[in-house]
């Protein structure tokens, strides 16, 4: 039978065919009537070929015809399971097999591992010179390109035939290929596949270090290690502790798994991180994969809880000393030395940053603390200080997320801004413009949507021009694309680029200005009224002198001088590594408008737990504070005076944690008169109990394993008498090695037994923080390390694997003399939507019958046209002569008879008559007049006047 070719989406519309076409014929009988038979037949069959063709278009009909060529897709394993030189070899077969394919095929090239990428669309040919798409091969999602290669075989182009040729080892350890393939299946996709066949018959391997997650002190533990190996081979395995080898064996190895164990006891709490690592002799040919032979595990030996205490030391002295006098432990590090490795704020119940820039932590190691105070319920505290909050750069940072303040001014009619104008002078030390254009962003990055930026540079041309005009820093995108196209020449004085940034800094509508001039001092130096103009507007200016060279004493003199004199700052610079963190420092100058320098004492807004026993008698005045602006949810303790009632000290939850801000110092200059107050040292340290990470119970025995890419926690939970606990609501959050974030629930699978699965795709550290309730909440937090990715522990290929992905879509496993262009694959139907073409076909044929029915067509031209193209050619003798003959005996038959009714008639014939209002009288009969001579015709001419004469008789007749 064969398939119908048109689809529609609307059937419904086609009904509507019986009341239009009925409506058309009951219409005919008024619109078409004093037409012929055959006219009118005519016009009603056209005007129900527009109405039908207009029913179909509202019918949305396709067209579907059976697709011609053949489109297939290669999907080839780049993960690192693969032998690079078996995935070179295939790619090169690739281009020879699609060299020369039929004008109707078409090949097309995805690349894939954890993630996948088409390197080539379908083509003609497949033509690769190196792999151009970046992917992560440290997992094998089989899965993921099948999804994309069905993607690519769905467009609109792909017609005809279509296969999936699936090039791998078969070690898939992410997704459900099986399930992707089948849904190809369904599609009409054939999945073909293209085992990689390989093996390392001679590897060894470390595939396990086992350490317990938590132990007590002086408890001894064992660190256990396990070997794989497909060869017998001598070998050495060393373990480290915290960097410290303290143990090394050599082992002979035999084909198969060894555990080795190390006993370890310590006294002192803490993070004791262990690696593994294997080692064959150097002349051994054996173990070609070495990222495989290391392994890490962590254990943690609880102890006294610590609170890290980031700042310099010397400036926060009487906060130190008193949380050192409440029993409070402190490690205290500079901000270049915050911890980075996740695992270590295990044992720590508290953060506190005090006056600590952003640009001083980074926004990794931002988004490291954000990480464990959320996830981990590490507490956090701001201090307060000129480099703190919005004025320290932390706008739209990871910890302003954590802190119960925001950074921007929201309460104020006024709202506190800066502008700053950067005039950069760098093109004469090595790759000078190239650091101007990176510093300059980084400063652009610290400023907010209320503050102004403005760039000059001399362009070499004789004039000093605005590289960004002086504007509000809205779009940092677009000024940082202007910035990148500068080019900064030899600026022969300063004086020009300054009057201008001088000129533009008076205007701005900003509360604090600044300028930043960058140099190696060369350029003549500004004139006295310009300096005085600065000085008089209170524009402080900053000099980055920067390798000088001539007269390098006077230009660095210059340069201090400028500086001095407008209250500004002044560096010398020999290295240019150190420019990205002055321009950022002196770009948060203009974040100094944030800062409210007056005395007041604070006023109690809200009697919170930090403050319980020190309300009575008041607090001491504060001579400064950051201006911030309190969250929604925020709990306000402290605040300033009236009308302005800014927060000084606000709390609130976030994630598992809660976080504080103090927004003035910890008085080393704001709150000096705090030092000697006796509430000092309760204060703080009822402040940093109140946030500090409650103490892990006793409850939970925890097993971590980890198998492929899955991970799974095991919790025992037992009571101090050695009972289960059942029927415990458990819920997880565990951050994995990309500080990504995901949310557990542990279900229990027997007495006292909990289990959770988790992706454990990612090689590094993985912390986990268990919050549950028993009657009182309580918190459990550990680790768990994945030594390397799972596609090193794939020693053999997997061809079952791939012959049961080929099983379940019923496509071939293919051999170096299969070919993947076989037609034998079903055929798809190509559908097209017409209902545009029919549209316009019906307003075309629309005019066509307008036209038919306002305009009356006469066939008397034509007919002249044939007989004109007749009497060229001349007559014929015997057809023509025949037909002359009939035509003049009927001419004469017709004027005999025309006589004869003329001689009957006594009254003329009127062939028109118009009405009159009264009888007409009767007129005399007229004789016919003489027939006039008639001149001589052509046989032509005389062949149409007959003709003519005849059809009058007729017509007379009828």
């Amino acid at each position: 039978m064969q398939y119908f070719p048109f689809e529609f989406t609307r059937p419904l519309w086609l009904l509507a065919a019986i009341p239009a076409f009925a409506w058309l014929v009951f219409i005919a009988r008024h619109s078409l009537a004093g037409q012929s038979r055959g006219w009118s037949r005519f016009s009603l069959g056209l005007r129900a070929f527009i109405v039908g063709i207009l029913i179909l278009g509202l019918a949305d009909t396709k067209l579907s015809l059976i697709g011609r060529g053949l489109t297939v897709f290669f999907l080839v394993d780049r993960s690192a399971s693969v032998p690079s030189s078996r995935t070179d070899r295939i790619l090169q077969d690739l281009v020879d097999r699609t060299a020369h394919l039929d004008r109707d095929e078409r090949a097309g090239l995805i690349v894939y591992g954890r993630d996948a990428g088409i390197e080539r669309a379908a083509a003609p040919k497949i033509e690769v010179a190196h792999i151009e798409s970046v992917i992560d091969r440290d997992a094998t999602n089989t899965a993921g390109a099948l999804q994309l290669a069905q993607a690519a075989l769905s467009g609109p182009d792909v017609t005809g035939g279509k296969r999936v040729v699936v090039v791998s080892d078969g070690n898939a350890n992410v997704g459900d290929e099986i399930l992707a393939a089948k849904n190809l299946a369904t599609s009409g996709i054939v999945v073909d596949v293209w085992p990689i066949d390989f093996s390392y018959t001679e590897e060894i391997l470390l595939d396990h270090l086992g350490v317990p997650a938590e132990v007590h002190p002086e408890e001894p533990y064992v660190v256990s290690v396990v070997v794989h190996s497909e060869v017998a081979t001598p070998a050495r395995v060393q373990l480290y502790e915290n960097d410290q080898r303290i143990a090394e064996r050599e082992v002979q190895l035999e084909p198969g798994k060894m555990r080795l164990e190390f006993p370890v006891v310590h006294e002192e709490a803490g993070r004791y991180r262990y690696e593994a690592r294997l080692f064959t002799p150097t002349d051994s040919s054996v173990d070609t994969l070495v990222k495989n032979n290391v392994a890490y595990g962590t254990t943690v030996i609880r102890g006294e809880s610590r609170v890290l205490f980031v700042g310099v030391a010397a400036e926060h002295q009487p906060l130190i000393d008193a949380l050192r006098g409440s029993r409070i432990a402190l490690e205290i590090v500079p901000p270049a030395e915050v911890p980075t490795d996740p695992e270590e704020y295990f044992f720590y119940d508290c953060i506190i940053l005090a006056n600590v820039a952003a640009y001083q932590l980074g926004v990794e190691t931002m988004r490291l603390i954000h990480g464990v105070v959320k996830n981990l319920g590490v507490g956090l505290i701001m201090v307060g200080g000129p480099d703190a909050f919005g004025a320290g750069g932390y706008r739209g940072s990871p910890i302003e997320n954590l802190l119960p303040v925001e950074m921007e001014v929201k309460q104020r009619k006024t709202i506190p801004n800066g502008a700053l104008v950067m005039i950069l002078h760098t093109c004469e030390f090595p790759d000078g413009n190239m650091w101007a254009k990176r510093i300059a962003i980084r400063a652009i990055e610290m400023l907010t949507p209320d503050d102004f930026v403005g760039v000059l540079f001399w362009d070499g041309m004789g004039s000093d021009k605005w590289g960004v005009p002086l504007q509000p820093v809205v779009d940092k995108a677009r000024i940082a694309s202007a910035v990148r196209a500068l080019q900064p020449a030899d600026m022969p004085s300063f004086e020009p680029s300054m009057r201008l940034a001088l000129q533009a800094l008076q205007q701005a509508n900003a509360v604090q200005r600044h300028a930043i001039v960058i140099s190696d001092g060369d350029p003549t130096a500004p004139t006295g009224p310009t300096v005085q103009g600065y000085i008089d507007a209170k524009i402080s200016v900053t000099t980055v002198c920067i390798m000088p060279h001539g007269n390098e004493s006077a230009d660095t003199a210059r340069m201090k001088k400028l500086a001095k004199d407008t209250g500004g700052r002044y560096y010398f610079v020999s290295n240019p590594e150190e420019l990205p963190g002055i321009f950022v420092r002196e770009a948060l100058h203009v974040r100094r408008n944030l800062i409210n320098e007056e005395t007041f004492v604070p006023a109690i807004s809200m009697e919170t737990a930090p403050l319980r026993g020190l309300v009575e008698g008041g607090f001491p005045p504060l001579h400064g504070y950051v201006i911030t602006t309190p969250k929604p949810t925020a709990e306000i303790a402290l605040v300033s005076l009236e009308p302005h009632h800014d927060p000084i000290l606000a709390h609130w939850r976030y994630g598992l944690a809660r976080t504080a801000a103090f927004t003035s110092d910890s008085g080393g200059r704001w709150a000096s008169d705090w030092t000697g107050w006796p509430g000092f040292e309760p204060f703080w340290a009822q402040l940093v109990r109140y946030v500090s990470k409650r103490g892990s119970g006793e409850l939970f025995r925890v097993e971590r394993t980890i198998e492929g890419d899955r991970g799974r926690i095991i919790v025992d939970a037992i009571d101090a008498e050695g009972s289960y606990v059942d029927s415990l609501q458990i819920r997880g959050r565990l951050l994995d090695p990309k500080m990504s974030e995901q949310e557990l629930t542990l279900q229990q699978v027997g007495p006292g037994r909990y289990e959770a699965d988790f992706d454990a795709r990612n090689a590094g550290s993985y912390l986990l923080s268990l919050e549950y309730e028993d009657g009182v909440k309580g918190h459990h937090q550990t680790g768990v390390n994945v030594s390397y990715s799972p596609e090193y522990r794939h020693l053999f290929s997997q061809r079952e694997r791939l012959e049961e992905l080929a099983a379940a879509t019923g496509g071939r496993v293919l051999g170096p003399d299969d070919d993947p262009f076989d037609r034998d694959v079903p055929v798809s139907r190509e559908r097209t939507a017409v209902w545009d073409l029919l549209l316009q076909i019906a307003l075309v044929l629309f005019f066509v019958d307008v036209f038919c029915r306002r305009v009356v067509l006469s066939l008397d031209p034509a007919r002249k046209a044939i007989a004109w193209a007749r009497g060229r050619r001349g007559p014929r003798r015997t057809e023509s002569t025949e037909t002359m003959s009939a035509l003049l005996g009927r001419q004469k038959s017709v004027r005999g008879e025309t006589e004869r009714r003329r001689k009957r008639v006594a009254v003329p014939r009127e062939t028109e008559t118009t009405p009159q209002p009264s009888a007409p009288k009767r007129p005399k009969p007229t004789p016919p007049a003489e027939p006039a001579p008639e001149k001589p015709q052509s046989f032509t001419d005389r062949l149409l006047e007959a003709k003519r004469k005849a059809q009058k008789e007729l017509d007379e007749d009828g």
